[in-house]
């Protein structure tokens, strides 16, 4: 299980951290390529537009799974943190289990949305045309992420409510 749990966070950690680093590098290179060109040119780059919205959408779907990692995702605890430590450990499993099945339609959703974009060959309104399921698939990969991710902390939270009951708390 451990074995299972440190692959999981690998790729989470690649995917997920090193991936959407690059991508927000690359973003901000072509904003700043864009601004310099408007500015010193006065002829701005027809893609900035685009791509960098292609961009910041991948930036974050992708980035998901991370951010859950790191604890950094926005949570409200005051209410959570006057229960007693076990009715928290509850607490956090049977949310871990709502996430993952929110996560589960998330990925079934954004496959759709990739195979249907596929299907009928839909592209983008710009004059680069650009085929949409590609950063459409930013969505899939982010959502296929968090749910890997989630995976490993229920098996974490399942491995802490199984040393707390051995030890009769």
């Amino acid at each position: 299980m451990r074995f299972l749990v440190r692959i999981i966070e690998t790729v989470t950690e690649i995917f997920s951290g090193y991936v959407q680093a690059w991508l927000t590098m690359a973003l901000m290179i072509l904003v700043m390529v864009d601004v310099t060109s408007r500015y010193v040119m006065q002829n701005p780059l027809a893609i900035s537009d685009e791509y960098g919205g292609f961009c910041l959408v991948a930036i974050t779907c992708i980035g998901l799974a991370y951010a859950w990692k790191t604890r950094s995702h926005v949570r409200v605890e005051f209410i959570i943190k006057k229960l007693p430590v076990r009715v928290q450990r509850w607490l956090r499993l049977f949310t871990l289990f709502l996430a993952i099945g929110f996560t589960g339609f998330m990925v079934y959703g954004g496959y759709k949305l990739v195979s249907i974009s596929l299907m009928f060959g839909t592209r983008s309104t710009s004059w680069l045309r650009t085929p949409v399921a590609w950063p459409q698939l930013a969505i899939v990969i982010g959502a296929v992420l968090i749910f890997l991710q989630l995976i490993v902390e229920i098996i974490k939270q399942i491995t802490k409510l199984s040393a707390a009951e051995e030890e009769g708390e």
